[in-house]
């Protein structure tokens, strides 16, 4: 099988998240490069000026100006199709029942809970990533 070496998208306002996500992410061994955001605003910026269709784009919820669900929502709304196309997934430290049902009303492709525990965060990374690197996409 060959693995998808397309970054990943981190969008995350908290600082010792992304610390304990890369850390995670050293210890794993896949090929993928993180790109860490801090908003909405970033990401959107970042998708219009680069070439490279991300393999995918893990999202907090709660974010300042542009909350998660409103970037999803100008993803799908955007002319360049190749957007709506990108595995999209919520990962965020609580989220409610209504929250999720506007998650997958929305398209997102999964929703996690982010772990605190360094071993059990490295286990839904390893989870996340090998189900997106069976799934078949369009490329």
């Amino acid at each position: 099988m060959e693995i998808n070496s397309k970054p990943i998208l981190i969008i995350d306002d908290d600082s010792d998240d992304r610390d304990f996500i890369l850390e995670a992410w050293k210890e794993l061994s896949f090929p993928n490069h993180l790109i860490f955001f801090k908003s909405g605003e970033e990401v959107l910026k970042y998708l219009k000026n680069e070439k490279v269709i991300p393999f995918l784009i893990l999202s907090d919820v709660n974010l300042p100006k542009m909350n998660g669900f409103e970037l999803k929502e100008k993803l799908l709304k955007e002319k360049d199709t190749r957007y709506a196309s990108i595995p999209f997934v919520f990962w965020s430290s609580a989220i409610s029942n209504t929250q999720v049902q506007k998650a997958y009303d929305l398209g997102v492709n999964g929703i996690f809970i982010k772990e605190n525990n360094f071993n059990s965060l490295k286990a839904v990374l390893i989870d996340i990533m090998n189900y997106w690197e069976k799934s078949k996409v369009p490329e």
